[in-house]
């Protein structure tokens, strides 16, 4: 078995993006955020992704439909069933090999320390990997300025699982970050001030960061303006990749030809509707 041989595997069980790091590269990280916490036999973190349609994001673009298409099909179900099944099947097919593999969901948050270690020396439980730097790592894209992942293939429109295997394979080249140059679309678009380009700090593979804005996320947890709150199960994250920061985002990397899916119409058709933190609408604005 080799690389290509997976990755081939892993597209016809339905992945979109998938690729390979090395645990070598990621050797710094500190033991609750490094990949051997949980599998010290581990060689490579395989990164699985699944695109997020465009079109999940056009009711909420418009304004006029926000509990269905995206929230459903662009996240819950993506993540929970279709990403996983890929996953899973994935996973199945390396043990059906003889090499054993971890399947973790790419949730977006740091470790939760929810207890005391169970030996001197270990990291407390639980320990949850940065799934944007394991996908760097893995060559797959940057975290651009707003602090959302971006790829070359759909921009913010993808969602990831992680393996972490004792298969010997060929990795990917780290990432380079180039996509999102801090162009500040995603600053300029948030109507609540959320995100600072005057306060940023490095973030990413190291060796290979770029800047990510200050973002205030108690502002984050009451935007009218797209964002979905998570609950307990998702560790009280929001998901902002319909914001209006994420969708602004897309507008940008779109309009400057840096997405690989190319569309009949653009993305952004008219004026952009705002809300304030309390859901009444500010006036629009021109794009």
């Amino acid at each position: 078995m080799n690389a290509e041989e997976l990755k081939s595997a892993a597209r016809r069980f339905g992945a979109d993006l998938i690729g390979i790091a090395d645990v070598k590269n990621l050797a710094y990280l500190p033991a609750k955020d490094n990949p051997l916490s949980i599998f010290p036999q581990a060689s490579n973190v395989i990164v699985i992704g699944r695109k997020i349609p465009r079109g999940c994001l056009r009711g909420v673009e418009q304004g006029s439909e926000m509990d269905n298409s995206f929230k459903q099909f662009g996240f819950f179900a993506l993540e929970d069933n279709l990403l996983a099944r890929t996953t899973y099947d994935v996973n199945i097919w390396l043990e059906n090999r003889g090499f054993e593999a971890v399947p973790l969901f790419g949730y977006d948050c740091e470790g939760q320390p929810i207890g005391v270690p169970v030996a001197p020396g270990k990291p407390e439980p639980n320990v949850i990997l940065q799934y944007r730097l394991m996908a760097q790592a893995a060559g797959l894209g940057e975290t651009g300025l707003s602090g959302l992942f971006i790829t070359p293939e759909f921009g913010v429109r993808q969602r990831f699982a992680m393996l972490l295997t004792d298969a010997e394979l060929e990795s990917d080249q780290p990432f380079e970050p180039h996509l999102c140059r801090d162009c500040s679309a995603c600053v300029q678009a948030c109507p609540l001030g959320a995100l600072s380009a005057e306060e940023t700090k490095p973030f990413g593979l190291q060796g290979c960061q770029s800047q990510v804005a200050a973002r205030d996320n108690a502002l984050c947890r009451v935007c009218k303006n797209g964002a979905v709150q998570t609950n307990y199960g998702r560790f009280e994250t929001v998901e902002r990749i319909a914001a209006a920061c994420g969708r602004a985002c897309l507008v940008a990397l779109e309009e400057r030809g840096l997405t690989k899916e190319k569309f009949k119409h653009d993305f952004r058709q008219g004026p952009v509707w705002q809300r304030d933190r309390l859901g009444r609408i500010l006036t629009t604005k021109s794009h």
